[in-house]
Order: C-alpha cells, then structure tokens, then sequence
C-alpha cells in the first residue's frame, strides 16, 4: 500500500483543487445552489481522473480499442498523423469524455450536472492536455505514454488512488495550473452566455 505525506499533498494540491473546483461550480449558478454547484464540480472532476482510468481500463485491446480514439489514436505509435491533426483529434477526444455525460442525461430526461459546468470542465481538461502535457511536454504524461498504466492525472488522484508512475517523487506543485481554470471556465462561461445553456 501506498503511503500518502498528506503535508506534502496539502501544499502541493489543495489550492488548485479548490480554485479548479470553485470555478467550474460558478458556472452552475445560478440554476443550482451554491452546495449542489460544488458537488457536481468535485464529482466531475473525479470523472476527470476515472474516465481516463476506463478508457485505458475497458478498451485498450481487441476490437473495441479501434473506436477508442484515445488509446488507437493518441497512445498508437504505429498510426502517425499530422501533429495539429492529432492534437486536434485528440481535443475533441477529450471533450467527448464529458459530452457522454450530457447526451446521458439527454436519453434518461435528467439532468445531474449543468450543461456549462460539463464544458468547463471539458475545456480544463483539454487546456491541460494540449498546453502542458503535449505542446510544453512534461515528463509524468510522457511516463503516462510509456507505460500506460499510471500517471492517469490529475496528479492528485493518482497520488490518492496510487497510479503515480513514480510514487517516490516529490508531488508537483499544482498551482502553475490554476490560470487553466481562469481561462476554461472564461471560455465556457461566454458560451453559457451566448447560448444560453442554462
């Protein structure tokens, strides 16, 4: 069993979990109370971390890998596009994994989450993926890539959950990532606005 140095954790996390989660509950507001809003916030953002776990999980071989762009795009060194096409591919991807939850609720007629807190979290997501990890590069996601069964990210989960490629490193500061949130809830807050989602 992992051991956690919850001071460490603390200092190196918990600011950027509150800012991250704070933000996107905003954009719930005001059709869901303040409590509700930050539920939803904390549990999509746990769905951040699981989603990723299943699609490795779930589809990584066999036939159900090839309409799994994730692993047969982004994970396939064998198949080599474009570096745009691929980012690209790969953003849409990422949005897809928090689109489900909206087309599910869609088909059940009930509504868990806001539909602008889904495309924040969307956007932070991608902004994350595409900004640090794949154009500025960082060597947790490249370890993530090589052994495919760790470092699922947020850094915090797999701190938690015990998925850190290297458990014995020192946790990353987080707080660099907070003007991600600032712009992915901007972004989806304009679209809330404009199109007046809730």
């Amino acid at each position: 069993m992992h051991s956690i140095k919850w001071e460490e954790f603390t200092q190196a996390y918990v600011p950027t979990i509150i800012v991250w989660v704070t933000l996107s509950a905003l954009l719930a507001l005001p059709k869901y109370s303040l409590p509700v809003a930050l539920l939803q916030a904390a549990i999509i953002l746990c769905w951040s971390y699981g989603g990723h776990v299943l699609a490795h999980k779930i589809s990584t071989t066999g036939p159900l890998s090839y309409i799994n762009p994730h692993v047969f795009l982004h994970h396939n060194k064998s198949i080599v596009v474009p570096r745009p096409v691929e980012l690209i591919i790969e953003s849409i991807t990422n949005f897809l994994g928090f689109f489900i939850i909206f087309i599910l609720q869609k088909i059940a007629d009930v509504e868990f989450f806001s539909p602008s807190l889904l495309i924040g979290a969307a956007f932070l997501y991608i902004t994350v993926h595409i900004l640090d990890y794949s154009l500025r590069g960082n060597e947790d996601h490249g370890l993530h890539h090589a052994k495919s069964y760790c470092n699922y990210n947020p850094e915090f989960f797999d701190t938690l959950f015990g998925t850190r490629c290297e458990p014995e490193k020192p946790y990353t500061n987080m707080a660099w990532e907070i003007p991600h949130a600032i712009l992915a809830v901007t972004a989806a807050a304009v679209l809330k606005v404009t199109f007046s989602l809730d």
